[in-house]
């Protein structure tokens, strides 16, 4: 033979050899030697009481193991994370030629899992791998499970389960158990297909569900193969009485809400998930959309839609939040600025895109505020909403907001607000309807300040706060008041009407406190100017408004007249010499020997708007 012949033999004898010892390899000797590198990996004992090899020859062998146990990691305590009393494993040999084992049936009786999780989000059974996975599909051709129990407790997210499991080749796997959610007692079903013969490799049906008083969910569908939890097709529900506790079971970062129910069809390909026909309501608020969720390298990416037909922003606190905001009402008076949360240190994590639709805003009373359509950017703690437009019941509030609490690599403690819109094509009268004050709106908003609400990100803005009516029309009544001509206030009748020719008003914001510069309001009948401060941080108003005809007046009261109170709830001070016979007979008598003050001339409403807008 030659020397290649010869070669050849020779491993083709010592493959034989090797495929021999591996068909009939007593696999029961490595008890030991699986014990001690289990041990090293965990950093805590395992142990295996007993291993033997249940057949004598095969490339997929049986091994039965006896007495295992597992302990819990030191921070969860003591007693065991896995006892098992027998599990029988069936493999394919040839796979660990590869460097890994590929199971192919597994057997356990009494078993008892004890799953841990702490506030700080440890995980009992979690050796410390935080990779997204890679989508590796389980291959088992058979699955029984008998007299076996799960315990899962996790102080985290505030749940807790106990679940009995069972599965057989005819019946399938089925879990039964009890629970709790944030408190809430829970009912807990998983029911699976059977897992043997032909059916180990086709796709495998299932449906958990999670039922109780105050929350609930059903997850039903198929997967790719029996408990390939990473490739599934499933159609999802679910209910609450608050979405917040909703999220103890879905963990996607959720606020509390009004009482909410959702549907949709979902999809899951290791680590990723598309979710597809959302369709739900929020307390009185519809929403509809669609979102992709992907996780790479420990970051959540969400891009997808959100619609809504009408939606109440009112549904957006629970029960417990509007309790919250009525005692806070009630401490600091009705405020204008919202106590809206917008620290992102929840979301530090979480990427994406997310373009928002609503048809009709719903109000508790009357608001200009129709529609809303707005695309969401958030990348790395900075969120940004660019186009954002509020549709007004005539024209558009629009621009762009971002919050932003970036600090270096690392997150700031308190985020920046910025905000940047513009009012175009409105009606005065659609914000004050009351006041039947009307006129062509326009206006910027301008301010950047920070802090972890809306309202105290603004009570420290630097910025400018601008608007301009033109064109319109007011009670001429009011027109001679606010320009202290109290003759014609009086005797004018109510229905008559004045021409507004602008309302002109620019406040200048440092360090969260408004300064006139200048405000005035000019119509046919007078004109009147507004100086002082309105306080952000408690919406404070030190106002002092002084007024002069355009005509010599029978009542002129000279002087200012003090504006105080809060913006929600202002008060005017009546000036004292309106309170008595004698100083009304006085005004008539400077009105008699001609010393009132000069009257006023028309203000440039076109060269003043153009300035304050800017």
């Amino acid at each position: 033979m030659s020397w290649w012949a010869k070669g050849l033999l020779i491993i083709g004898t010592f493959a034989i050899i090797l495929l021999i010892a591996l068909a009939a390899f007593p696999w029961g000797v490595l008890r030991e030697t699986i014990e001690h590198r289990l041990s090293k990996r965990l950093g805590r004992p395992a142990q295996i009481a007993a291993m033997e090899r249940a057949d004598r020859f095969s490339f997929h062998p049986e091994v039965i193991a006896r007495g295992i146990t597992i302990p819990q990691p030191a921070w969860a305590g003591k007693g065991g994370l896995a006892r098992v009393a027998q599990a029988r494993l069936q493999f394919n040999a040839l796979s660990l030629l590869t460097g890994k084992m590929s199971v192919e049936a597994f057997d356990v009786d009494g078993m008892t899992l004890t799953l841990i999780r702490d506030k700080n989000g440890r995980e009992s059974w979690n050796d410390g791998d935080t990779s997204d996975g890679d989508g590796q599909r389980p291959q088992f051709s058979r699955l029984k499970i008998a007299n076996s129990r799960v315990l899962y407790r996790d102080a985290k997210r505030g749940r807790s389960f106990d679940l009995k499991v069972e599965a057989d080749v005819r019946r399938g796997l089925a879990m039964r158990g009890t629970g709790q959610l944030k408190g809430n007692p829970v009912t807990v079903s998983v029911d699976g297909g059977p897992i043997a013969g032909d059916a180990a490799s086709k796709t495998w049906p299932f449906r958990a569900q999670i039922k109780g008083q105050a929350v609930g969910a059903t997850f039903e569908g198929t997967m790719d193969r029996p408990l390939d939890v990473g490739h599934l097709t499933a159609s999802a529900t679910a209910y609450a009485n608050d979405l917040a506790l909703l999220d103890v079971i879905i963990e996607a970062g959720l606020p509390g809400t009004q009482p909410v129910k959702l549907a949709a069809k979902v999809r899951r390909d290791t680590p990723d998930w598309k979710i597809a026909n959302l369709r739900g309501t929020i307390g009185r608020s519809d929403i509809a959309g669609n979102a992709t969720i992907k996780k790479r390298d420990g970051r959540t990416r969400i891009d997808g839609e959100v619609t809504s037909r009408q939606f109440d922003f009112d549904d957006l606190a629970s029960v417990a939040g509007k309790a919250r905001g009525r005692a806070m009402e009630a401490r600091f008076g009705d405020r204008l600025v919202p106590a809206t949360a917008i620290d992102l240190k929840n979301v530090g994590k979480t990427d994406g895109k997310l373009r928002l639709t609503v048809g009709k805003l719903l109000w508790p009373g009357s608001s200009p505020f129709r529609s809303l359509r707005a695309t969401l950017m958030l990348e790395r703690s900075h969120l940004v909403m660019d186009p954002l437009e509020l549709g007004l019941t005539r024209g558009r509030f629009a621009g762009r907001l971002s919050i932003d609490q970036r600090q270096g690599k690392s997150i700031a403690s308190s985020p920046m607000l910025n905000i940047a819109m513009n009012v175009r094509d409105a009606r005065l009268i659609d914000f004050f309807p009351h006041a039947q004050i009307d006129g062509r709106l326009e206006g910027k908003l301008r301010l950047a300040g920070r802090g972890r609400t809306i309202r105290g990100a603004i009570a420290r803005s630097n910025g400018v706060v601008a608007l301009v009516a033109r064109d319109g029309k007011i009670p001429a009544r009011t027109a001679s008041l606010l320009g202290q001509d109290v003759g014609r206030g009086i005797l004018t009748g109510k229905d008559e009407m004045a021409s507004l020719r602008c309302i002109i008003a620019r406040l200048d914001v440092r360090n969260g406190v408004m300064r006139t510069n200048p405000v005035l309001i000019d119509t046919t009948r007078a004109l009147t100017k507004a100086n002082g401060t309105i306080t952000l941080n408690d919406e404070r108003m030190a106002l002092a408004l002084t007024g002069a005809p355009k005509t010599r007046s029978i009542l002129r009261l000279d002087g200012s007249v003090p504006i105080l109170g809060t913006i929600k709830q202002p008060s005017i001070v009546v000036p004292k010499e309106t309170k008595s016979v004698g100083n009304v007979v006085k005004m008539v008598g400077r009105a008699i020997a001609g010393k009132q003050g000069p009257t006023a001339s028309d203000t440039d409403c076109h060269a003043m708007a153009a300035n304050v807008l800017r």
